[in-house]
């Protein structure tokens, strides 16, 4: 199957049911959106890009993202959505690394995008918006194409996407996924969460990186349903827009669900119809999540994916989610839980080895399946060591207990080595965030003479609560062993978030250790 089969089969069979809502702008039934993907496929064509050429976008939340990811899809053109947070010289950065041939820029960002002159494979500019000032206009391009598929040959191991990683330790990597690692993704998903025939998606949080893009709207889209956009998040406007829309299902990474839970109107509307809330981007506290459950209902499914993997991986699931219960039931609480339908997973040691299912012994996450990517675009050697056979090595570190549950203790270039003695910043940040003060929290290890490492931690607070460093730090010196215990901690108002809700714990450690000094490559 191709993801392109996914709208024209849902042309054939649901014509006139909406596909794509954009509230106080349009509404898009199947039938159009069929249409509409095959115009502007021919119209990608026309420009004279020919299969596997890249075409990037630079723009907020809009319908137009459907249209693109779609018509790239039929084309066997490589759709690239770029970090619209990412400060100019990473863009420029990444954007020469691949090449795009194409940019289709949002009006609201014409001013901010003068970099695209940095970038030499670009020769077509596309403007999406009344208004931009650019010679292309994405509707205009549209009505000048035939409404036939493009007729393009394709195979379900043409690359469809570049997914790009984080950056939480440099620039981003593309990587190379296809129509069957997109497919294996969004059937994970279905299997995994509750996605009703007739659902609708509530698209919050940015379409420019792969949950927010196919692998998040994909699934609602497959069975038939809809995607409601919104260009972006705002708590009360989400929380209103569930009973408005009968929304269904959704994403939200825990900065998101944690606005939601401190807004004034968090109990106030029918939340009923949702059936199924994906959570990711970072782990979501076990405070946090029984909160979130009181308000929502039994229905968030913590998750852990990648961009490697199509934002696929491992599902906390519903059943294994208890706030009471003998202590292994609610530790799993802070678990990742086990892999998807589709996924296998592997905690090995440094020789490689399964590491004991103690829930202590602590080993690199590994992943095989369908969804898990071929590689990196351009990046032979870093291919090459991302990968043990058919196994992607995550670069995550993590535990599993004796029935298979895997818990992710730290990234491994987050390990704090401080003294001979390794501490994973996760036991530091959750003791830190069961604060009732502390929103959250992110702990890194800084130069220390003697040790070699400290462990320093950054947080912010709930609004209109108050705490004090050496508060903090005695609480948490009462939770973890002595040598875990930050040495001190700072109080900022906000801290650096990546668009994939990742705190940037390289921008923390900059401060201290200056750029690339730590060693972690760009």
């Amino acid at each position: 199957m191709l993801v392109s089969d996914i709208v024209r089969r849902n042309a054939d069979f649901y014509c006139d049911r909406d596909a794509v809502v954009v509230p106080g702008e349009r509404t898009i039934s199947w039938s159009q959106l069929e249409e509409r993907t095959n115009r502007f496929g021919r119209a990608l064509l026309s420009l004279g890009l020919q299969k596997g050429d890249r075409v990037a976008t630079y723009a907020p939340n809009c319908g137009e993202y459907i249209d693109f990811f779609f018509a790239c899809a039929k084309t066997g053109i490589i759709g690239a959505t770029t970090n619209i947070r990412l400060a100019h010289a990473e863009l420029i950065s990444y954007l020469n690394y691949i090449e795009p041939s194409a940019i289709i820029v949002h009006r609201d960002l014409e001013k901010q995008a003068f970099f695209i002159k940095d970038i030499p494979s670009v020769k077509h500019i596309i403007g999406i918006g009344a208004g931009h000032s650019y010679n292309l206009d994405f509707e205009s391009m549209l009505k000048a194409e035939k409404t036939n598929d493009p007729g393009c040959k394709i195979d379900e191991t043409d690359i469809f996407q570049l997914g790009a990683t984080s950056g939480t330790t440099g620039v981003p990597k593309g990587a190379l996924l296809t129509h069957k690692n997109a497919i294996a993704a969004i059937l994970n998903w279905m299997l995994e969460i509750p996605t009703p025939s007739e659902g609708t998606n509530m698209q919050n949080i940015p379409m420019f990186f792969n949950p927010g893009g196919p692998s998040g709207l994909h699934p609602v889209l497959m069975k038939g349903g809809r995607s409601v956009i919104f260009p972006a998040f705002e708590p009360g406007n989400f929380l209103k827009s569930i009973p408005e829309y009968k929304a269904t299902n959704s994403i939200l990474v825990p900065t998101m669900i944690g606005m939601v839970l401190s807004h004034p109107d968090a109990e106030k509307y029918d939340l009923s119809s949702l059936k199924g809330i994906g959570s990711g981007g970072s782990p979501i506290s076990r405070e946090m999540l029984k909160r979130a459950r009181k308000v929502f209902g039994d229905v968030f499914y913590p998750m852990f994916g990648m961009a490697e993997t199509y934002s696929s991986g491992m599902t906390l699931r519903l059943e294994d989610q208890y706030t009471e219960g003998t202590q292994d039931q609610v530790r799993r609480l802070n678990s990742a839980g086990k892999p998807q339908m589709l996924m296998q997973a592997r905690v090995v040691d440094n020789d490689g080895n399964n590491v004991t299912k103690d829930n202590e012994s602590p080993g690199e996450l590994l992943l095989k399946g369908d969804s898990v990517s071929s590689g990196y675009f351009r990046m032979p050697e870093e291919t090459k060591t991302s990968r043990d056979g058919e196994w992607l090595k995550t670069g995550d570190i993590a535990v599993m207990d004796n029935d298979g549950y895997i818990t992710i203790v730290d990234r491994k270039k987050d390990v704090i080595i401080t003294g001979g003695i390794n501490v994973f910043s996760r036991d530091i940040e959750e003791a830190v965030t069961s604060h009732p003060a502390v929103a959250q929290a992110a702990a890194i290890g800084i130069p220390h003479e003697k040790w070699g490492e400290a462990i320093h931690c950054v947080v912010t607070l709930e609004p209109g609560m108050d705490a004090k460093a050496d508060e903090l730090i005695s609480y948490v010196s009462k939770r973890v062993a002595g040598y875990k215990k930050p040495g001190s901690i700072d109080i900022v108002d906000s801290l650096p978030i990546g668009g994939t809700g990742k705190i940037l714990k390289r921008e923390l450690r900059e401060k201290y250790w200056g750029k690339k000094s730590y060693g972690e490559p760009v």
